[in-house]
């Protein structure tokens, strides 16, 4: 990724989570408004203009998995706030909506957006055009996930390091190297007892819209280049300190979200959310 240009791919993922806001019904997996407002008036035309092309089998089950990771990661945050919990970190930012939607349960978390400078002015740009205003609670922190000590970035931000931390990690490892991932690892596992993490682990497919996807967006300047063995996953994270580990399997996804709701999307075909507890 070019240090001075925002990335794509998140604003690729943007642009499906707003198409399940405007062409997926009235059920919802997410209630995502903001997300409109961000995206702007033409972008939204084009999903309207184009919905055929986003019911294809792909793109279906690509939206399925970006609502679906917001979904449950913004579960288990509720979760951990009820446990406690007043931080938020959401590693790897992008396009987020959760802090200028956010319910009032999550008033007095600190909630810090971490993203790539570029990534980061680019967002904050779109809230301005689209009139979001900024929560007292949201704070950002800039950082490139690839060269930067996290524990130092954050020692510049309002964490409290003395205190639990719930950390979401959504549609980003699969764009870094094994080592920043480890990284990540060791700093998220690093944290008081009772901190979370909850990310995507993605698991190599050879499907052929797998394939094209992955040309795609490596010819956009982010390649797909990490991909997870899950028992060395598993490894790697109790390494770093994680005391639980625990998967959404398809199976528990569809009782958990699908079942009886009536949703257009279907349910995931791969275990590709986790959540790890320090």
């Amino acid at each position: 990724m070019d240090k001075d240009i925002p990335s794509s791919t998140a604003v690729g993922a943007a642009m499906l989570r707003a198409a399940h806001q405007l062409i997926d019904g009235d059920n919802k997996l997410l209630d995502d408004p903001v997300i409109l407002q961000l995206i702007g008036e033409d972008a939204a035309d084009h999903i309207r203009e184009r919905r055929n092309d986003f019911y294809m089998p792909y793109a279906l089950g690509m939206r399925t998995h970006i609502v679906l990771r917001s979904r449950y990661a913004e579960d288990h945050l509720h979760q951990a706030y009820e446990n406690g919990v007043r931080q938020f970190i959401i590693l790897g930012a992008g396009m987020d909506t959760f802090a200028y939607r956010q319910p009032e349960w999550a008033d007095n978390i600190q909630i810090i957006e971490a993203d790539h400078p570029a990534s980061q002015a680019n967002k904050l740009e779109h809230l301005t055009d689209a009139g979001i205003a900024i929560p007292a609670n949201v704070s950002y922190v800039k950082v490139d996930l690839e060269q930067d000590d996290l524990a130092e970035a954050f020692k510049q931000s309002k964490l409290n390091f003395s205190e639990p931390v719930f950390v979401a990690c959504l549609g980003v490892l699969i764009y870094l190297t094994k080592e920043t991932i480890a990284k990540i690892f060791n700093f998220a596992g690093s944290l008081p007892a009772g901190s979370e993490l909850v990310f995507t682990a993605s698991q190599k497919r050879t499907d052929r819209w797998s394939a094209m996807t992955a040309e795609r967006v490596a010819q956009s300047g982010e390649p797909w280049i990490s991909y997870f063995n899950f028992y060395e996953m598993e490894e790697q994270l109790k390494a770093a300190g994680f005391k639980e580990i625990i998967y959404l399997t398809p199976a528990e996804a569809k009782r958990m979200y699908f079942t009886g709701a009536k949703l257009q999307l279907p349910p995931p075909q791969k275990c590709s959310l986790v959540r790890a507890v320090v």
